[in-house]
């Protein structure tokens, strides 16, 4: 695998309380149980995609108190070299309820991620090399600078814009250094209020799939991909033309997976007409009861897309000449992926100890089956 993951990452300590529902205004309620996980969307992101299999690299900050955080990304095998400990300022906290049913309610203290500046993002992309990716949310500061950074690098980026940041996302300069957007049904109908010549009426808010297509008509990433809970996740990238990137393709060139991706769809109609393909991926096969918190799910969810993009890119005949290119079959088997791995992670507890192994995820496309006990992944 020749392109690597680098990620400008919130970096949390998770304090998980079970509840027997989430908290109503006013209630005082007792928790049945407290759990204290690493977390950040980032650092769950990050390990992710080093659990898929991909040279991971983070840059980020914690507090003297998240010295344990930093240790336990390193043994996921990232390289945390730029994650800096601060003396002055306290680790990113995560308070998160979670009830009977898995769904959960979260705050956030910024801490440490709040301190982050473009003189990290220079200092963490130094050693990159042209078409490697950056991944990377809304928790921390200088968001802008490094999509800026990356892109004036050559980097692949891939956003995924949580918590949403109304202001950031109406830069539209900094939309279109964006190579791909993830985006929740919230987010999607946030952006698409931000975006000159997005017309929200004609759609109307339950038709994501044209919310995206507008969007995308309207700047210049390859892909948007909308995840929609239990509907699955629907994503619109355009056919490749110009590549920009123009990386040669290695010595290698066999397909990425033996595993198929039938179970999606690229849709056979006017839709697809055009530059813009439209790919439905359903949920995975994951009985509701076994659904035990999804606390993370989303984040390994992009950790999982964006390895197996840069996976098939590196090393898929599908390149055309560039490491670089992105075609929807790569943008559907990562979508399927991705799907299957946050698929096993909503039935663990916590947010990195539910993030699974690649092998476990190749286990469960081909069986279409849970393992009978979905242990969690050790710290």
């Amino acid at each position: 695998m020749d392109l690597r993951v680098f990620t400008f990452a919130s970096i949390n300590i998770d304090e998980v309380y079970s509840v027997p529902h989430i908290t109503r205004p006013g209630e005082t309620l007792s928790s049945t149980g407290r759990q204290l996980n690493a977390g950040g969307k980032g650092a769950n992101a990050s390990v992710a995609a080093a659990r898929a299999g991909a040279p991971v690299h983070i840059t980020g900050l914690v507090g003297k108190d998240g010295t344990w955080v930093r240790e336990m990304l390193q043994q996921t095998g990232a390289n945390v070299e730029q994650v800096r400990v601060l003396d002055d300022v306290s680790t990113g906290r995560a308070i998160i309820q979670v009830d009977r049913s898995g769904e959960n309610a979260i705050f956030l203290f910024p801490g440490a991620n709040h301190r982050l500046t473009k003189a990290d993002a220079q200092r963490g992309f130094a050693h990159c090399t042209k078409g490697d990716w950056l991944m990377l949310t809304n928790e921390t500061t200088a968001v802008a600078e490094a999509i800026a950074h990356a892109h004036s690098l050559g980097m692949q980026v891939l956003w995924n814009p949580a918590p949403m940041d109304s202001q950031l996302m109406a830069a539209k300069e900094l939309v279109d250094m964006v190579d791909v957007l993830v985006l929740n049904e919230t987010e999607l109908m946030t952006l698409a209020t931000q975006i000159q010549g997005v017309d929200g009426e004609k759609d109307g808010d339950q038709n994501h799939v044209g919310l995206a297509r507008q969007i995308l008509e309207q700047c210049q990433a390859r892909a948007i991909i909308v995840t929609l809970g239990s509907k699955g996740s629907v994503g619109l990238v355009r056919r490749p033309r110009v590549n920009s990137h123009s990386i040669p393709v290695g010595s290698e060139t066999a397909s990425s997976s033996s595993v198929s991706s039938s179970s999606s769809s690229s849709v056979p109609s006017s839709a697809n007409d055009g530059d813009i393909v439209e790919i439905q991926m359903p949920c995975a096969p994951v009985p509701k009861e076994r659904i035990v918190d999804t606390t993370g799910a989303g984040d390994t969810w992009v950790g999982y897309f964006v390895t197996e993009l840069a996976r098939t890119q590196s090393e898929s005949p599908e390149s055309i000449g560039s490491l670089a290119t992105l075609t929807p079959a790569m943008a559907n088997l990562a979508m399927k992926f991705a799907t299957y791995a946050s698929g096993l992670a909503v039935t663990r507890m916590g947010a990195i100890p539910s993030i699974p192994q690649r092998a476990d995820v190749e286990s469960f496309i081909k069986s279409q089956k849970l393992p009978v006990e979905s242990a969690p992944v050790k710290q």
